[in-house]
């Protein structure tokens, strides 16, 4: 995924709820459009970690939009994003409000540990012990009720809490819930703190004290995973006849990512699939051993390191985000361990290591790829280009203008604007600018022409200003591309500003646009539109088909792009083995030399010194639908 959108620092397993669910609109909320995109907009800062731009995010949808979908939603991660900015009397302020705003809302439970969490970080610990006591208590599904059940085993067992405050806790919320919960989670530190054996010894202690306890179906669950064997994720994450591990299996994979929130299922879900779906050659079995990193850098790499260490695993597959990948590169490339990253999309994380290979399309190859075929295929010699100042728009402008110069056009000008801009005057000034400083007369054609043929340059006249309040503005013709890059949002309104300062080009894009809103609600102003992108669910490459279709068939819910390249990494893998590398060296070779595999995004192609995966889609706009170009596979990559 690239940096900015679709990337999951989160800690304590955070965020199950937002990805894919809002609030029912109950009496009094509406569903609101644009409250939705803001909601998702701060969501993406938060993950990011840009907790001060979450917060004015979260603030702006509860402060200036009527009660809606997202409203209580808003008010958790304002909490939350306060709390990360160690605002703690403001976060526990927000959660407050949202008790009394939504005593409903199915968020309190996770409101009580962040009121928890403030307390514990103020030296408040008996009221910290309370609130998580209180989820215990509560209404909470069980991973939170774990996740409580931790915190409490921890403050008693690092003596934060006093006798007379345990006291206390027992007589306030039940001594039996209390102790229950201290145990079980005194027996799952251990595991955290890297001793599973002594770990699991605890667990089957705790179920013999506790068999029908509020916690006893998770200790069950912990136990039927096998740690031992390196299986960390939870059984309850699986699907129900899905086995967690093939007997006598030959090779091991390991997989690293955010297991407790949708999109690490769902890129547990694509390895799986294609595990299922291609069986080695040989009749040999291949092991999944799958750490949750809880989106977390520190506990990413350390899941990496068990797996090399502890496991043998043949490769890694992992992790979603740039940030979390990025140390599990570097640990990767020192003890030779082919790691194959799906989603994460910074530029040159694949230049770590020989060992470390990418599946999603980085930035700068995307730049590489739409100047290609503008350049090449389209013919557009003289570009302009209009990108979001920040490390994804400056990654792909420098790599589309370098690329598009390489091969002979010139790109006139480049225009930045800041992330959120609404006003793009002052840019398109400078670009009508450009572009009519192009013109040639036609009174000075037949004389320029002669004077260029004789070698001498002659500059056109300076362009007639006019009133733009009582004459229309000269059309610009001179311009052949237009290069837009940027969020959906900011594609949807840019585009129609070139229509507006009549600038007559072709719109050029990259993976911001690949959004059925944009092609829907940018009307005729983005008809015509070419860019890239590294998935198109809707494509009728037969691979796709069978992808799409498999997993809604397999898990009974619709795929993501997240699930597609973790499906293409585990088939890589497999690929590889197929054609002899069964150890960790000769895997990687084989991994370098995959072309044209078809695959669940399209197609994988690597190469020796390129080990980002060349291929991407070149798609269209036609009539309000995204559709792939159908001469885009004979393109040079």
């Amino acid at each position: 995924m690239k940096a900015r959108i679709p990337l999951f620092c989160l800690c304590m397993g955070l965020l199950a709820f937002a990805a894919n669910a809002a609030d029912p609109p109950p009496g009094g909320l509406t569903l609101n459009r644009e409250a939705e995109t803001l909601f998702q907009r701060a969501l993406t800062r938060y993950i990011h970690g840009s907790y001060l731009e979450a917060q004015r995010g979260f603030q702006d949808l509860i402060e200036h939009y009527p009660p809606n979908q997202r409203t209580s939603a808003a008010r958790l991660m304002l909490a939350k994003s306060h709390y990360k900015r160690k605002a703690y009397t403001l976060a526990i302020a927000a959660a407050y409000e949202l008790y009394e705003r939504f005593p409903s809302s199915r968020y309190l439970p996770e409101a009580d540990l962040v009121v928890g969490d403030c307390y514990f970080h103020q030296g408040q610990t008996y009221s910290a012990a309370a609130q998580y006591a209180r989820v215990l208590t509560g209404k909470a599904d069980i991973r939170l009720k774990t996740r409580a059940a931790d915190r409490l085993g921890q403050m008693v067992g690092t003596d934060r809490l006093t006798d007379r405050d345990i006291a206390r806790l027992k007589s306030d919320f039940g001594r039996a819930t209390v102790e229950e919960a201290v145990a079980f989670g005194q027996a799952r530190w251990p595991g955290k703190l890297g001793r599973p054996e002594e770990s699991i010894r605890k667990m089957a202690l705790f179920l013999e004290q506790y068999p029908n306890g509020r916690l006893a179906s998770r200790a069950r669950e912990t136990l039927r995973s096998r740690p031992e064997e390196g299986v960390t994720v939870k059984k309850d994450t699986l699907p129900p006849e899905m086995p967690l591990e093939p007997a006598h299996a030959r090779f091991k994979v390991g997989i690293v990512g955010p297991m407790q929130t949708p999109l690490g299922l769902d890129l547990r879900d694509g390895v799986l699939l294609a595990q299922e779906q291609n069986p080695l050659a040989s009749g040999d079995q291949v092991s999944l051993v799958i750490e949750d990193s809880e989106g977390d850098v520190i506990r990413a790499r350390q899941a990496a390191l068990r797996l090399i260490e502890q496991h043998d695993v043949i490769a890694i597959i992992g992790a979603l985000t740039s940030q979390e990948t990025i140390p599990m590169a570097f640990l990767a490339g020192d003890r030779k361990v082919p790691l194959i990253t799906p989603t994460a999309s910074e530029d040159r994380i694949a230049s770590i290591s020989p060992y470390i290979f990418q599946m999603n399309a980085t930035p700068g190859a995307q730049g590489r790829r739409i100047a290609d075929y503008a350049v090449r295929k389209l013919g557009l010699h003289t570009l302009v280009t209009l990108a979001t100042r920040d490390a994804y728009g400056d990654r792909i402008t420098g790599e589309f203008t370098a690329r598009a110069e390489e091969l002979g056009a010139e790109v006139i000008v480049q225009e930045w604007y800041e992330p959120e801009t609404t006003d793009y005057r002052g840019q398109f000034e400078r670009i009508r600018e450009a572009g009519l400083a192009l013109r040639i007369p036609e009174t000075f054609a037949g004389e320029i022409d002669s004077l260029l043929l004789a070698g001498i340059r002659v500059a056109p006249p300076p362009p007639v200003p006019v009133d733009p309040d009582t004459v229309q503005p000269e059309p610009v013709q001179t311009l052949d591309g237009f290069l837009i890059v940027g969020e959906r949002e900011d594609v949807l309104l840019i585009a129609p500003q070139v229509a507006f300062h009549r600038v007559q080009t072709r719109l050029l894009g990259s993976d911001g646009w690949n959004f059925p809103e944009v092609a829907r609600d940018g009307g005729d102003y983005v008809e015509g539109a070419i860019f890239v992108a590294r998935y198109h669910d809707q494509s009728e490459h037969a691979s796709v088909r069978n992808f799409v279709d498999s997993f809604r068939s397999r898990f009974g819910r619709d795929q993501s792009i997240v699930a597609a390249l973790g499906y293409d990494a585990m088939l890589a893998v497999l690929h590889a083995i197929n054609a002899g590398g069964t150890a960790r060296e000769t895997l990687r070779e084989r991994l370098e030399s995959l072309s044209r595999i078809p695959a669940a995004t399209g197609q994988i192609a690597f190469g020796k010194g390129n080990r980002e995966n060349a291929w991407m889609y070149l798609l269209t706009i036609r009539r309000g639908k995204i559709a792939p170009l159908p001469d885009q596979d004979t393109v040079d990559r």
